[in-house]
């Protein structure tokens, strides 16, 4: 507070100071309306298209390391089951009976399943990462915090933008972008790119090598404005995925040698083709009202999604596993009604939200000839699971008096589940190895009341105090994958109740902005999905603990240089979890995981990046080079030190010219080819003890683009 108090005297100080050109005040719509990020009583970071493009982000994986206490594992396979963890929450979300704790919505469309995360940042306005439960004003499986993408509206920036990318292991990506307006009420955007590069996974026997990228994605949208108060927003979005993924590689394999050559990080033997297919697409129509006093918005929106893939676990010249096949497929519709006003010192928000979600499952495991056991036995997993899920909302925020201001918010849903599961083995086999043929019908009516209120202070001109309290849910879940009994197919819903304060400034002369946090959430009934190597595990840790603070500043110390970063630091724990599965490869059985350490949850991160423009006689010289830093992280909730990833620090440049309409830059990421873990687990049953997954090494090349 002694920090928050020296900058509060400095903002209403007037010291003369040098001539710098101050920061707008950020508007965020985080809260379901605009409002000044300043002004805003939430921990939400707003990351403009502009340094989305200066910073050369790409996708969502990149964009995490912006925000304070915010990251993305790589999953079990990668950019189908990416991991976010939001301080200290994240779900393992390998099958179609569980969900993410982290609600990504893309234009106000919340975007369903993980397959759809990982995509192109293409034509951004802006990305709001917002931290903490967020159950009152968005509910669908918000209870770690919400990723919040804005897409340039159709009539904005109207012309052409192109831009051409080239690098190492042959990366190449084109993009597109296209705006016109056709009259004064009518608009229209597209924007398109295309990436492509081979595999860093390299393959020692001289087959395909694994990670590489075929990726195409586009957007489509118009607006059509027949009056001034009227509006309708057409919107199609789609991509289409075609790499060859490495998922993992073997990093302890039974009668192998510790030191197996294709145990080397970024490096694959297998012998049976790793293959995807993944197709993604929506659209929607968002209408809006507005007078001088109210505004009435409805969404309504349709996305499916699927894809099918394959993989050889044991990624070896080996045939443990003959086959492991596994697609998914997914269909859903929501519809959004929203009503926002104000009267004189009150503001009110209020909305309804239904969402239909059916998603199917087909999968199928075949042992190897190297088992011992002849015919290659297959065990397949089909399955399906119907959501239905409705709420109602509302928020009120009353202006105290000048300075003091309090809003207090509540949603009630109303979410159904059905789910059913087979699993089959013609051979026999498979039942005298642990996994019996069975049957499960699950079907669940979970109904939550998510509560939210705050405080806010204005303590002095652009230096704002507040005090927050939200509580998140997610309903209940299910283990619609490999099993090895009735028992751990489901869990119960899960709930987070967090109280936050924090501090927000715009100081030295505008030239500074601060934002500051501190915040205690209390974690019941935990849904934790394990890889125990025997099959999976669904059950609920009884209760866990989060504390923590953050940071995050922003300084101008002149119109060339700019400073950025953050800073977290994160406790979080089990505090009551003693049916804890132990992976099979350390032991097996359970333990008392109580005190340990939460998945993907590392007590120290920070991000810093320093950014320069100088005009020359030949155009503009600008510069950006940033680092990301996170301490060990654990990948299964025993700790065990064969499952996690040690600290590891990311340093990415970027140097370029400007001249007229082109930019042209050269760029290295993980300059210093950091070797690191994203992911871990345990396939004993398979002959695989332990998998590792890895980030990309060092990656450089050139940029072109230019607006017409």
């Amino acid at each position: 507070m002694l920090l928050a108090s020296a900058l509060f005297g400095m903002a209403s100080s007037g010291v003369a100071r040098a001539q710098v050109e101050p920061q707008a005040d950020i508007m965020v719509t985080a809260r379901k309306v605009s409002e000044p990020l300043l002004k805003a009583p939430i921990a939400v970071t707003s990351v403009s298209g502009d340094t989305i493009v200066a910073a050369g982000l790409q996708s969502i994986t990149d964009l995490t390391r912006i925000a304070p206490n915010v990251d993305i594992s790589g999953g079990i396979a990668g950019q189908l089951q990416g991991q976010i963890s939001i301080r200290g929450i994240s779900t393992l979300v390998r099958n179609i009976g569980l969900e993410t704790g982290v609600g990504i919505y893309v234009d106000g469309v919340y975007v369903g399943r993980p397959e759809n995360f990982v995509q192109h940042l293409l034509d951004i306005d802006r990305v709001e990462i917002a931290r903490g439960p967020q159950g009152t004003e968005y509910g669908k499986n918000t209870i770690a915090g919400v990723i919040n993408v804005q897409t340039r509206q159709p009539d904005a920036d109207p012309g052409l933008s192109v831009r051409l990318d080239a690098g190492n292991y042959d990366y190449h990506r084109g993009e597109a972008v296209l705006g016109t307006r056709l009259n004064d009420r009518l608009s229209m955007r597209g924007a398109i790119a295309y990436a492509r590069q081979d595999g860093f996974y390299r393959h020692l026997s001289g087959g395909e090598d694994a990670g590489s990228t075929d990726l195409l994605t586009w957007r489509l949208s118009a607006k059509f404005a027949p009056t001034d108060q009227l509006s309708f927003i057409a919107r199609w979005d789609g991509l289409r995925d075609r790499g060859v993924p490495a998922f993992f590689q073997a990093d302890a394999l039974a009668g192998y040698p510790a030191d197996f050559p294709s145990r080397q990080p970024l490096h694959v033997n297998n012998n049976r083709p790793n293959r995807l297919h993944r197709d993604s697409q929506g659209i929607s129509l968002t209408s809006e009202w507005t007078s001088d006093t109210v505004s009435l918005t409805s969404i309504t929106a349709y996305r499916d999604s699927s894809y099918d893939a394959s993989l050889d676990d044991d990624q070896e010249q080996v045939d443990f596993v003959a086959a492991d096949n596994f697609s998914d497929d997914s269909h859903f519709f929501s519809q959004e009604l929203r009503l926002a006003g104000g009267m004189g010192k009150l503001r009110y928000l209020a909305g309804a939200y239904y969402f239909d979600q059916m998603v199917r499952t087909d999968r199928g495991l075949g042992l190897g000839a190297d088992t011992g056991i002849p015919g290659e036995p297959t065990l397949t997993t089909r399955g399906r699971v119907k959501t239905r899920s409705g709420a109602l909302f509302g928020r009120l925020d009353y202006q105290l008096s000048d300075r003091l201001s309090l809003s207090a918010g509540l949603r009630y849903t109303r979410e159904k589940k059905r789910a059913h599961f087979v699993q089959n083995d013609v051979s026999g086999i498979f039942p005298l190895l642990g996994f019996p043929a069975l049957t499960f019908d699950g079907h669940s009516t979970d109904n939550d009341l998510s509560p939210s209120a705050s405080l806010s202070y204005e303590v002095v001109s652009n230096a704002n105090v507040y005090a927050r309290v939200s509580r998140g849910f997610k309903s209940a879940a299910y283990n619609v994958d490999i099993a090895s009994s009735l028992s751990g197919l489901t869990a119960s819903p899960e709930k987070a109740t967090s109280y936050e304060v924090g501090v927000k400034a715009l100081t030295f002369d505008k030239r500074l902005r601060l934002n500051l946090a501190a915040f205690h959430t209390d974690y019941d009934r935990l849904q934790v999905s394990q890889v125990l190597g025997n099959g999976l595990a669904l059950t609920n840790a009884g209760r866990a603990r989060i504390q923590g603070v953050e940071g995050e500043m922003f300084l101008q110390l002149s119109p060339a240089l700019r400073i950025e970063g953050n800073a977290a630091i994160l406790d979080a724990h089990y505090a009551r979890f003693d049916n804890c599965g132990v992976p099979a490869s350390v032991g097996g059985g359970s333990m008392d995981c109580a005190g340990n350490d939460l998945v993907l949850a590392p007590h120290f991160s920070g991000y810093g990046a320093v950014s320069y423009e100088v005009p020359v006689a030949f155009g503009t010289i600008f510069a950006r080079a940033d680092m990301d830093h996170r301490s060990t992280v654990y990948f299964e909730p025993t700790n065990s030190d064969g499952f996690k990833s040690g600290p590891r620090t990311l340093v990415n440049l970027r140097l370029g010219l400007r001249r007229g309409k082109w930019d042209i830059a050269a760029w290295v990421r993980n300059l210093t080819d950091e070797i690191y873990k994203t992911y871990a687990d345990d396939r004993s049953g398979l002959g695989v003890f332990r998998t590792a997954a890895y980030g990309a090494p060092r990656t450089y090349g050139v940029s072109l683009s230019s607006t017409f």
